[in-house]
């Protein structure tokens, strides 16, 4: 059962290999614990809220996946506030025009990066996008849930990726590699800017950078997926509240 629900985070929930990856391990430990996500609770008595946050939200997908009742029982601790790191729009020029230099050598790359800074997409929607669900500027996008959306692509970058499918003839998918080489290609990057990446980080620079642009909250949750505005909400830095704050009555 174990490895139907990793399948579960993975292809329905649509999380990042990170996050599969910690869920799985928490899940591993309650599996040691009889299930018992109160033993696990006091194993945990003295991490961070936010360590505990995660531990008992991996146990409690687990819990709504087996149809457990005890799903309803835990109640998940305040959110420490943190710093989440993210691309900014200057990085992303800089990794942009280190490609550029060998176009074709490094298509594959350029796609990549354009996808997922320029739509703010997930991993896992990136690796499943399916070529015959790209429609010019358009592409249909499957996230969490199977929830679909269609984000929009500039002209110019519509060129590249028709050009790139016509070496992928009788090929389903846009992409054929795993999460492990897409981190891989993540993580050349570093080099480049000076900086520790994650492919989700480019979501978030998609997101800030939309924010910066004055893009509304409601309209970016849903070019970004999420179910529940809160979720985009936690996108906005401090100067972005100020000035939300200062413009209500302008």
């Amino acid at each position: 059962m174990l490895s139907d629900f990793k399948k579960y985070l993975c292809n329905v929930k649509c999380y990042s290999k990170t996050t599969i990856k910690t869920y799985m391990k928490y899940i591993d430990r309650l599996c040691q614990n009889n299930f018992d996500y109160k033993i696990m609770l006091n194993l945990h008595k003295d991490n961070s809220n936010n360590t505990k946050r995660v531990m008992l939200s991996a146990i409690k997908a687990y819990y709504k996946y087996a149809k457990d009742d005890r799903f309803y029982e835990i109640e998940l601790p305040k959110k420490e506030k943190r710093v989440l790191d993210y691309l900014t729009f200057k990085e992303y020029k800089l990794i942009i025009e280190y490609l550029y230099r060998k176009p074709v050598k490094n298509i594959t790359k350029i796609i990549i990066t354009k996808l997922l800074f320029e739509t703010g997409i997930r991993s896992c929607e990136l690796l499943n996008i399916e070529i015959k669900n790209i429609d010019q500027d358009k592409i249909k996008i499957f996230g969490k849930n199977s929830k679909e959306r269609i984000v929009y692509i500039s002209h110019s970058f519509e060129k590249i990726i028709n050009s790139y499918i016509q070496s992928r003839i009788n090929q389903k998918y846009l992409f054929n590699f795993s999460y492990k080489y897409l981190h891989k290609v993540i993580g050349s990057f570093e080099k480049i800017i000076n900086k520790k990446l994650t492919p989700h980080m480019f979501r978030r620079g998609f997101a800030t950078y939309c924010i910066d642009k004055n893009i509304g909250i409601y309209e970016l949750s849903l070019m970004m997926g999420h179910d529940n505005i809160n979720t985009t909400r936690t996108y906005l830095r401090n100067e972005h509240r100020i000035e939300l704050m200062k413009n209500i009555f302008n």
